[in-house]
């Protein structure tokens, strides 16, 4: 599979998980939500369902960059990691503070967005010579 296919899949990948996450996260369960694994309350799980709504979009619509906009989704996830390290309840708009597994979850999709968006860049680039 070539780097730029690797991408747009990691997209779509992210995007549904996003999506499903924040749909559990309106209904009692012990793995997202107020008391769950992940805390999230209504606004967080609506944040998820429009990142993974974001993501999926990337994905599909930006057929000759998706390099660039896999790294732009990273860097979006960097920046929402970064803050709420700053403001676990993201300067009061969410009622149950982000939990250090957010943290991971947040770095993690920064991390891994940046790194494939890169190396897809960088073959999308070679394929174009």
């Amino acid at each position: 599979m070539d780097n730029v296919r690797l991408a747009r899949s990691w997209l779509y990948l992210s995007g549904v998980i996003l999506i499903v996450v924040g749909i559990l996260g309106f209904f009692s369960n012990p793995l997202v939500g107020p008391d769950g694994f992940v805390a999230t309350d209504n606004p967080h799980n609506i944040v998820h369902i429009l990142t993974g709504l974001l993501a999926l979009g990337l994905g599909y619509w930006m057929r000759d960059d998706v390099g660039t906009a896999t790294m732009a989704f990273g860097a979006l996830y960097l920046v929402v990691f970064v803050v709420t390290i700053i403001s676990p309840n993201l300067f009061g708009i969410f009622s149950v503070p982000v939990n250090a597994i957010d943290h991971v979850i947040h770095i993690g999709l920064a991390v891994v967005s940046l790194a494939l968006g890169y190396m897809a860049r960088g073959n999308a680039a070679l394929m174009a010579r």
